[in-house]
């Protein structure tokens, strides 16, 4: 009866066995079937890791046309670029794995480069930004074209350069905030304030010269009767006339040219005496010469008289307000005989 007894416990694990594995398996077969696992297992944490690199990578090249990279300092803009470099390399490698180390190895590397890969990217250091400057501008850019005397008084060729710096304004504006570089948008706005001002400028330009030439005319009208003016305050004007006929006709003279010499043909005009004026200011300051001298005269003989105790008694008072006047009239006389050269 036991021997029965095992013979049937035998048959019955056999036919479990069976039963469990399949027909044509045997418990050697079992035993081998955690290895093949293991290795499938070590292959698919290296594809998990290399396909999140590989997604990070891919998300990564996004950031190129975005404000944080853009508008990163140069030290982390650099250190991104050669981890970007060297894992563009690791992806596109041909590793030729077969073995379940070889898998487990390039999948720490992966890791690895995963890990510098984000790091570099959280470094980024760009900012957005603000547009409002630049939105400000075009704004105001289409009063200033519809109803701005400036604009429609100037020259062709500087609306065509505020044309074109408002309209590179509008392509830079419509990038939005995210994809700008500081960069870009600071020469959008400095060309278009640089265009309205030459705007601005070229039509006061014109406007300087044509006042100019307005001044050269008039001036014309002098030289016809150049006899009637002293020969010295003559010269000096025309000096001054032949500078202004010479700006006028540089093509290269700017509104500060044009300014300043309309200043000095009005004072060499302003400045020109007539002959006749001449002789009679002459005439005058001989005449005031000789009073200042009799003046002194007096003013001396004054002070010899304050000298005699009964006079100065007398008289003291009288004559010691008309010395403090007189020295007056010789203090000013002085000055206008100094100024004419006749001291």
């Amino acid at each position: 009866m036991k021997k029965n007894n095992f013979k049937k416990g035998i048959i019955a694990i056999a036919l479990a066995t069976s039963f469990v594995l399949g027909s044509g398996q045997s418990l050697t077969n079992v035993q081998a079937a955690p290895e093949v696992s293991q290795e499938e297992s070590a292959k698919d944490l290296y594809e998990n890791v290399f396909n999140e690199l590989k997604n990070t990578y891919n998300s990564c090249l996004n950031l190129y046309d975005d404000y944080t990279y853009i508008n990163s300092t140069s030290y982390p803009k650099a250190s991104f670029d050669g981890i970007m470099e060297k894992t563009k390399a690791f992806l596109e490698e041909e590793k030729g794995l077969t073995s379940d180390e070889a898998y487990k190895i390039e999948a720490e590397k992966a890791k690895s480069q995963l890990a510098l890969l984000n790091e570099a990217k959280d470094k980024l250091n760009g900012e957005s930004v603000d547009t409002e400057t630049l939105a400000k501008l075009l704004m105001e850019s289409q009063d200033f074209v519809r109803n701005d005397s400036n604009y429609k008084n100037a020259p062709k060729d500087k609306k065509d350069l505020y044309d074109l710096a408002i309209t590179n304004g509008y392509l830079v504006f419509n990038k939005g905030s995210n994809k700008l570089s500081e960069g870009e948008y600071e020469k959008a706005v400095a060309d278009i304030r640089e265009a309205r001002e030459a705007i601005i400028r070229a039509v006061k330009e014109n406007a300087a010269k044509e006042e100019l030439g307005t001044k050269i005319k008039d001036a014309e009208e002098i030289v016809k009767n150049k006899d009637k003016y002293t020969e010295n305050t003559y010269k000096i004007f025309d000096l001054a006339l032949t500078s202004a006929k010479s700006i006028e006709s540089n093509p290269n003279s700017k509104l500060e040219d044009y300014e300043g010499i309309v200043s000095k043909l009005k004072e060499a005009r302003e400045g020109l005496e007539l002959k006749e004026d001449a002789d009679k200011i002459k005439k005058a300051l001989k005449e005031l010469k000789a009073a200042k001298e009799e003046h002194e005269l007096t003013v001396k003989a004054c002070k010899m008289l304050l000298n005699y105790p009964a006079i100065a008694k007398n008289y003291g008072n009288q004559i010691r307000a008309y010395l403090e006047k007189s020295a007056k009239v010789i203090e000013k006389s002085n000055k206008i005989l100094e100024h004419y050269g006749m001291l």
